[in-house]
């Protein structure tokens, strides 16, 4: 994972190196991003609670076999079914260049983005200073602010 400028909106973006989920490459920071973004989704009140409850499941361990039946896979199946995403593979994908969405889809991480910013508008784009942040990740979440 790492942070991003895009292009020509200047739009800051944490994105991932690979993709994560099904026949994925499964970086293991990659892996924990997505399972932490999905981690603090489950706590957002204004998604459904039945969606809520699946990705309260997702455990924050970094690790996906990339198999059917893997509860990340199950959570960003779940994610897929939110009308407006419109994915159905099963994965995150890194966003390139000015790219938010897909062949009839919305990348699955820009609407993680999304909901982080919603929820801690204060601390967005800095994850490190979020609620329940994941350490094992904090070089990576540090880097991009090393020099303010």
């Amino acid at each position: 994972m790492h942070a991003e400028i895009l292009g020509k909106t200047g739009r800051f973006l944490w994105n991932v190196d690979g993709t994560v989920g099904l026949n994925s490459a499964n970086i293991e920071d990659d892996v924990m991003f997505v399972q932490w973004c999905l981690y603090k989704m489950s706590k957002f009140d204004a998604l459904p609670m039945d969606l809520r409850t699946v990705l309260a499941k997702t455990p924050v361990s970094g690790r996906c076999t990339g198999r059917e039946g893997d509860q990340l896979i199950t959570s960003i199946r779940a994610v897929e079914k939110i009308p407006f995403i419109g994915a159905t593979d099963g994965k995150v994908s890194p966003v390139k260049g000015d790219q938010f969405y897909g062949r009839g889809h919305t990348y699955v991480i820009v609407y993680f983005n999304n909901i982080l910013r919603s929820m801690y508008p204060q601390q967005y784009p800095r994850i490190d200073l979020m609620p329940e942040f994941i350490w094992r990740i904090k070089d990576k979440a540090f880097a991009p602010f090393l020099g303010i």
